[in-house]
């Protein structure tokens, strides 16, 4: 693309924007923030080949999950459902001094079964350079895991093509660690590539979690990933951008009954393997990301192992770019959860940082489970998305 959405929705977010709000006169307090109003209607579904209308869960379907984090299910008795998915945030940071700010941000959304539908603090943290040009910087305080690549921008839907990114490869129970981290950044030699390696550490512990509360178990379950230690590096020269990601966590699934805590997984190492490759060059983009969770142990009869990719090709064609992509999710060993999905998409820069989108999913359910899940779903979105 002539310019690049994600460098524009970063350096406006990270550095305050030129459309960002002076809190004080010295401009050392600045607002920024993101919105999305987002619809979606399931057209059609069926599961175990059959169209009949089935329950999962809490759920009437055809229906479909498009974000796990929060449990973001359209149904199709529900036609168009404009309460699942739509947000708006704002980003409040304060300057200290040249090397030291604070940063908050706070989610409102329409949608938000982990802690109400009261605003949250998604963001709280400290930043720390040594001087004010210095290539390194330090963190402390909460923040989102990196999992992946639009990991740090996942709500801020400006930042990316699509209505939101692909739900077959985005989405864990905990999204968020407490702890520190450190980057450093780097131009490559005498080339035009710039390289920044970043390493995180913390945990968090989510109760109750609309995860796996909701789409799982049916009863209150908390998860928590301890001892999280985290590495990426990530190179880029302005047309290709590469990123590979390794985490390591202890993880904990348990419910409270009168006898104590059950568990499903305690304390079970757990890695977590990211690569992703995208390009974008004069009116051309491409997408691409291939992850794997991998939780074995033998000892307990572990053997979970997830794969999960997304590949995608777009053309920028003056304020219009349409986009044509493929995800797919796996586990190896049965019994398998699964799912293969197209979508076809067209993002409007109708306006300055403002954009609408469209977009048309044909999802494939490919679970060999016993009984009815999310099943197969066609469905129709609209986003209304922005940044001030």
């Amino acid at each position: 693309m002539k310019q690049s959405i994600l460098a524009l929705a970063v350096t406006m977010l990270a550095a305050g924007g030129a459309a960002a709000v002076d809190l004080t006169e010295d401009g050392s307090l600045k607002l920024t923030g993101f919105y999305s109003l987002t619809g979606a209607k399931v057209l059609s579904g069926s599961a175990l080949g059959s169209s009949s209308p089935w329950t999962y869960q809490q759920w009437k379907c055809p229906c479909t999950i498009q974000g796990w984090e929060y449990a973001s299910v359209y149904e199709k008795s529900e036609g168009w459902q404009f309460d699942q998915e739509s947000l708006l945030g704002v980003q409040i940071k304060k300057e200290f001094s040249p090397t030291l700010s604070a940063t908050a941000q706070l989610v409102a959304r329409a949608n938000n079964p982990n802690r109400g539908s009261r605003p949250t603090l998604d963001w709280a943290y400290l930043t720390w350079q040594p001087s004010a040009d210095s290539q390194w910087t330090v963190q402390a305080g909460q923040f989102r895991i990196p999992l992946y690549y639009y990991s740090d921008y996942l709500y801020i839907g400006y930042a990316y093509p699509w209505v939101r990114p692909m739900p077959d490869v985005y989405g864990w129970p905990i999204y968020a660690y407490q702890g520190a981290n450190v980057s450093y950044r780097t131009q490559l030699g005498q080339s035009d590539w710039a390289a920044t390696f970043h390493g995180w550490a913390g945990g968090y512990t989510q109760h109750n979690d609309a995860y796996d509360t909701l789409i799982y178990y049916t009863t209150p379950t908390h998860e928590s990933w301890k001892n999280i230690i985290g590495t990426s590096v990530t190179a880029n020269n302005g047309v290709f951008d590469l990123r590979g990601m390794m985490m390591w966590y202890k993880d904990s699934t348990w419910q409270d009954g009168p006898a104590g805590a059950t568990y499903t997984v305690r304390d079970q190492r757990t890695r977590i393997m990211g690569i992703s490759a995208n390009m974008d060059y004069k009116d051309w983009l491409i997408k691409s990301e291939v992850d794997r969770y991998e939780q074995v142990d033998e000892a307990k009869g572990l053997n979970n192992i997830y794969k999960y990719a997304l590949v995608g090709m777009g053309y920028q064609w003056g304020a219009f770019t349409p986009m044509l992509t493929f995800s797919r999710y796996r586990t190896v060993l049965a019994p398998i959860e699964g799912r293969d999905t197209r979508y076809l998409s067209l993002r409007w820069d109708f306006r300055k940082n403002t954009t609408l989108k469209f977009q048309y999913d044909i999802s494939k359910d490919k679970t060999q489970y016993s009984y009815p899940f999310f099943g197969d779903s066609k469905l129709l979105s609209i986003s209304l998305q922005g940044i001030f």
